[in-house]
């Protein structure tokens, strides 16, 4: 959202600054891991990456500087074979041909990159898609043709579609891409995030945080403002009953843990249970609506295991931690310090060297929304130093941590008012035995010699000097393509109507409209059955 609205922005002041703002997304990413890489000939993830951003940069110059579109056909009538016959502008054609040679490399039948010359549409166009520096050069080209200011590269969701493998290669694709005259964003997730060995955080990019607090007035007010708008245009008694007792209306907000999506998620839990047809919405009710809506995330939360596939066990182990060790503990901690009157908690400590040991569990439970994860070191006495935790909101009123919301007004983060987890802790030192068989291990490329690491910086063998190489894993698009149709968010008459024909998401995905056509499912389902299928391998 904040990525269109800049590019929105950068149009508006176009004619002022000559800033060419460019949004791409690479939701079809997944499709390319079918290709494997078998020597060093052209990278097909990198050569669809830049016709992509290729194919958007030249959109963009035409919907802004619509007189350039000879000088733009005549500059790339050098880098495709085109014979000038057919009733398109010639730019059209260009930008047609771009675009039947990004399809190709997302759905035609290629085994591997050796392949990709005699897909492309011309050698000339394979020069400026070879690698990053051809395509920097070609790009660099285009900003002084055209005078632009520079070119801002809006890179929607870069960490969240692509595959860890590839997340790796588009942070060194976009580290070679920084120049004074091209500006490269990536919105990513905390976390979850894979740099790879040749990107650094801060330093190569600035990394920028959005941040939510349910403890400022501001954060809970800018929910509300969303949830008003919506709520009032569907229907606007739904409004006045939750806002009739301002408990529920605060509740509901500080819940979302900054997430609008997740507030329609109760907002529908309560339309469900006929909540709205009540005279009243009471706690009781918005209770269980809660808990509800989190046991449905816990549900979703355990199918990452079929994306994220090096995460599986943490994510397995994640929601065993939350609900059978940190919530009980804490629901015990807060009954003592109420009855004391003491200041109540709604997360934890952990030592930095435990929270190392296990970080992608915290990683995975902060990328669903269910932890915040405050990574400012903080002292927990006697020379310890932690990290702090905080659990959703939404666990906490709905497993009575926190029992009204004014209790909220009655929180403190100093490690007084805290409980704490150390490596020696009995739960987290069993959680760190069991999570440590899971890293992954890069072997040594020298079959003579057996060094072993998990540390993702070696890249080469400290024993030998040969290159390190981490054991080939099944691609996550032959993993995704597997899965049952039931996987997708589809209804389940829907799902029952398509197992008459289709047994796997591959199959929904390969599949042209009118094989999909069948009773009761036509174009508007049609459409949202492909829909379906393309969200499921975006993620």
């Amino acid at each position: 959202m904040l990525m269109k609205t800049a590019e929105i922005s950068a149009a508006d002041d176009f004619g002022r600054d000559s800033i060419l703002a460019v949004w791409v997304s690479f939701e079809e990413s997944i499709r390319i891991e079918r290709i494997k890489v078998i020597d060093s000939e052209a990278d097909p993830f990198l050569q669809w990456t830049m016709g992509k951003i290729l194919i958007e940069v030249l959109n963009k110059i035409i919907e802004l500087k619509p007189s350039c579109i000879d000088t733009l056909s005549n500059r790339l009538a050098n880098f495709f074979s085109y014979s000038g016959n057919s009733k398109m502008h010639e730019y059209e054609q260009y930008a047609k041909i771009l675009n039947d040679y990004i399809d190709v490399l997302e759905v035609a039948d290629i085994e591997d990159n050796k392949a990709l010359s005699k897909k492309a549409p011309s050698a000339e166009l394979v020069k400026i898609l070879d690698n990053p520096a051809s395509f920097k050069r070609f790009m660099l080209q285009l900003i002084e043709d055209f005078e632009l200011e520079r070119i801002v590269l809006l890179f929607d969701e870069a960490a969240h579609v692509f595959s860890s493998s590839q997340q790796e290669k588009f942070f060194t694709f976009f580290k070679s891409l920084i120049h004074p005259k091209i500006a490269c964003k990536a919105s990513v997730y905390p976390g979850i995030t894979n740099y790879g060995k040749y990107f650094e955080r801060n330093h190569d990019a600035k990394e920028l945080r959005i941040s939510w607090s349910p403890h400022e007035s501001e954060d809970v007010t800018y929910v509300k403002k969303i949830l008003k708008k919506r709520i009032q245009d569907f229907n606007i008694e739904y409004w006045n009953k939750l806002t009739v007792n301002n408990e529920i209306i605060n509740t509901v907000c500080t819940c979302s843990n900054g997430n609008p999506r997740f507030v329609f998620h109760i907002i529908d839990e309560l339309q469900n249970t006929n909540a709205f047809k009540q005279k009243s919405i009471t706690t009781t009710m918005l209770i269980n609506c809660l808990r509800t809506v989190n046991e449905a995330k816990w549900s979703e939360f355990i199918t990452l295991k079929n994306r994220l596939v090096k995460y599986k066990q943490h994510i397995i182990e994640a929601e065993t931690f939350i609900k059978n060790l940190v919530i009980p503990n804490l629901r015990e901690w807060n009954n003592k310090r109420r009855s004391a009157g003491k200041k109540l908690s709604v997360g934890f400590y952990i030592e930095t060297s435990a929270f190392e040991k296990i970080s992608k569990l915290f990683d995975i439970l902060a990328y669903s929304n269910f932890i915040t994860v405050n990574d400012s070191k903080k002292s927990m006495g006697k020379g310890k130093y932690g990290y702090y935790i905080t659990i959703n909101p939404s666990l906490l009123f709905s497993d009575l941590v926190i029992r009204d919301f004014s209790e909220m007004n009655n929180i403190s983060i100093n490690i007084d008012n805290n409980q704490a987890y150390f490596e020696s802790t009995s739960e987290i030192n069993k959680l760190i035995q069991k999570l440590s068989k899971t890293e992954e291990e890069y072997h040594c490329s020298n079959s003579k010699c057996e060094f072993i690491t998990s540390d993702i910086s070696f890249t080469f063998c400290k024993k030998c000097g040969s290159k390190m190489e981490i054991s080939e894993q099944e691609p996550l698009y032959k993993i995704l393509r597997g899965h049952s149709i039931e996987n997708l968010n589809l209804s389940h008459k829907i799902v029952s109507r398509l197992k008459t024909k289709f047994n796997t998401i591959g199959e929904i995905y390969d599949a042209k409209i009118d094989d999909i056509r069948m009773s009761y499912i036509q174009d508007v389902r049609i459409e949202k059955i492909k829909n379906a299928a393309v969200e499921y391998m975006a993620g």
